[in-house]
């Protein structure tokens, strides 16, 4: 992962700056506390005076950190417009700086609970976007080739896995509606069952009770494992065509540079 700032205490900002290395990695920790902090306030047994004051302390930290988070990278990014007053306000307009904007305000002014779906969605929010405009953003970049680039190639699987669950479904249904009606009497009632074998889930709360129905289910849960093997070796290869055209890239990047330095 490479971090594009020299400045390694850089804050990022909204105009497509992204962070130094040492404020990323602080940034991620936030991210992760928060995560932890959001996950100890919904528990019940936690919700007692000597910890709710900790949590509290915890959160009220996280949003010190966001704040002065907002504050710099509105500054960084004024700063890269030699500080005209002019290009302050659609600074702030940016669909960025609007979001965190708008999250700061519902955090800050403790209108809802803490446990609230308001406020969790909100850290939510700004959880994700300070990790998109952050150097994991390059992860996300690779995640959305694999999804993109070619999904009839790399998803062909998938397609195949519904249709083997839903011939499974029905062959269950044919020979196990007699026989086990509460979980084979329908087409509907036997995807359960259906899902958890052909993805080689395998809960073992439902099982045919015949032998042909047991047979059906060891068949079709290795065509499952077929269909999963051939959808992770589609994920790897593209991951790999990913690597290849960044390789290619950083490539040409030296030899434009070396052109222009000739003019």
């Amino acid at each position: 992962m490479e971090f594009y700032q020299s400045d390694h205490w850089y804050f990022g900002d909204y105009k497509g700056g992204l962070p130094g290395r040492n404020y990323s990695f602080l940034l991620y920790i936030v991210i992760v506390l928060l995560l932890v902090q959001i996950a100890l306030t919904t528990e019940e047994s936690l919700k007692v005076d000597s910890i709710t004051i900790w949590l509290k302390f915890f959160l009220d930290l996280i949003e010190l950190f966001f704040i002065s988070d907002y504050i710099g990278k509105l500054t960084n990014s004024w700063a890269k417009l030699d500080y005209r007053p002019s290009r302050l306000l659609p600074i702030f307009v940016s669909g960025p700086a609007l979001a965190d904007l708008v999250v700061l305000m519902v955090l800050v002014t403790n209108k809802f609970d803490n446990d609230s779906l308001v406020v969790i969605g909100s850290y939510i929010l700004k959880m994700s976007l300070s990790i998109y405009y952050s150097s994991f953003r390059k992860i996300l970049d690779r995640l959305s080739f694999i999804l993109l680039d070619s999904p009839a190639h790399t998803f062909f699987p998938v397609v195949l896995l519904t249709i083997v669950t839903y011939v499974f479904s029905v062959l269950m249904y044919v020979v196990e509606r007699f026989n086990d009606s509460e979980h084979f009497g329908s087409i509907v009632r036997s995807f359960w069952f259906s899902i958890v074998t052909v993805t080689t889930i395998g809960y073992g709360d439902v099982t045919p009770p015949t032998s042909l129905g047991k047979s059906l289910a060891v068949l079709f849960g290795i065509l499952g494992i077929v269909c999963i093997a051939l959808l992770t070796a589609n994920i790897l290869e593209a991951n790999a065509r990913f690597d290849r055209l960044e390789e290619a890239s950083q490539e040409l990047e030296p030899e434009a540079s070396r052109e222009a330095s000739r003019f």
